[in-house]
């Protein structure tokens, strides 16, 4: 939703001028609904909705792993997760540790718990984050940031470092990773 540009209060002369004190009534009651409507037009279209699915309850959510090819069953010892979104700035931190990965394969992603906006520029990943990462073996480079993946759920953990190209980071059998990444997201997430 869009803010309002323009804002129509009713106007009805006839029931103003005529005196009686139903017609004032009357106009009051529809000037009261218009403004009310007005209102929460605006606060939805600044504050957005407040979102309560895939599993966010009141700021916390619980944050899982997954590979890129096959998610498989992770085992976790931890798995802390916070959000904060106004309207559709979303700020997400984590902390999840596993000891084990079974069957997962792939690239290392953490499911963040809303849909990341779409980007003009295909490839593009503008929505950076930090990680801690603990007893993760990189894939290469010397440490670790998450790229909140436009249009999806995925935090793609990603190695960097001096000298090397940045890459994704494979799936481990254990680790820890806390972090935080802000990013746009979407107003519909259908």
């Amino acid at each position: 939703m869009t803010l309002p540009t323009n804002i129509i209060l009713p106007i009805h002369t006839g029931r103003i001028e005529s005196g009686k004190p139903e017609d004032l009534s009357d106009y009051f009651r529809d000037l009261i609904f218009e403004l009310q409507s007005m209102y929460e037009d605006i606060a939805n279209a600044v504050n957005g909705n407040i979102k309560a699915d895939y599993n966010v309850t009141q700021g916390s959510w619980i944050p899982k792993v997954k590979g890129s090819t096959t998610p498989g069953s992770f085992t976790y010892t931890n798995q802390v997760g916070y959000s904060l979104r106004r309207g559709i700035v979303t700020d997400v931190w984590f902390d999840v540790s596993w000891t084990a990965a079974g069957t997962a394969a792939g690239n290392l992603i953490v499911e963040l718990p809303y849909k990341v906006a779409k980007v003009s520029t295909a490839g593009t990943k503008p929505f950076v984050g930090v990680v801690q990462p603990s007893s993760v073996t990189y894939t290469a480079g010397t440490d670790l940031v998450v790229n909140a993946t436009p249009d999806t759920f995925d935090g793609e953990i990603w190695t960097i470092g001096d000298g090397v190209p940045t890459a994704n980071q494979a799936v481990v059998g254990s680790g820890q990773l806390i972090g935080h990444v802000r990013y746009i997201g979407q107003q519909n997430e259908n």
